[in-house]
């Protein structure tokens, strides 16, 4: 068996050191963005984030209004994904970007016949889960839980410098055409 020397230890020992010190500074990184991100948004809004995309790093936030009820809509920095949630922390939609090899077969199928037809590039694919839509009762505004979920795979495809969307079920069915 071959000794390490002591130089060679104490190299080990730095680079273990060095890799605990990043590592430290990642996760108070984290936490800090957590902070702001909580500051902007109600106890309920700032949990429901935090549940969902604990580690993201806000990008842009906008504020919709839907029949009374105010929906906020949460980007997150380097593709982290995007969540509306209501101020009572209601999860409306959460949208992750996904690769073709995560997609159901028939999902995948309907994407690459799409990009075929267009003779165009694959952008990007996020799968999107919509958990509460807000429906109207009356004049008011009601949210209205989804059991199950509904899902779709939001496709950007690219063509000349042009972009395009689609949006296919998991079974494979074109929900929306390919708009340029």
């Amino acid at each position: 068996m071959r000794r390490i020397g002591r130089r060679s230890k104490s190299l080990i020992a730095l680079a273990a050191l060095s890799v605990t010190v990043f590592a430290g500074a990642a996760c108070e990184q984290a936490k800090e963005q957590q902070k702001k991100t909580d500051a902007l948004l109600p106890p309920a809004m700032a949990k429901a984030v935090r549940d969902n995309f604990p580690d993201a790093e806000l990008s842009k936030l906008e504020v919709d209004e839907e029949a009374g009820i105010k929906v906020y809509d949460l980007e997150f920095k380097a593709d982290g994904g995007e969540i509306e949630v209501t101020e009572d922390g209601t999860v409306m939609e959460i949208s992750t970007v996904v690769q073709m090899n995560d997609l159901p077969k028939p999902a995948a199928e309907a994407i690459q016949k799409a990009a075929g037809d267009a003779q165009a590039d694959i952008k990007k694919i996020e799968k999107s889960e919509t958990r509460a839509e807000v429906g109207k009762e009356g004049e008011k505004g009601k949210i209205v839980k989804l059991t199950p979920p509904r899902y779709v795979y939001e496709v950007e495809f690219l063509r000349d410098g042009k972009t395009g969307e689609a949006e296919v079920t998991p079974d494979g069915k074109i929900v929306e055409p390919l708009k340029w």
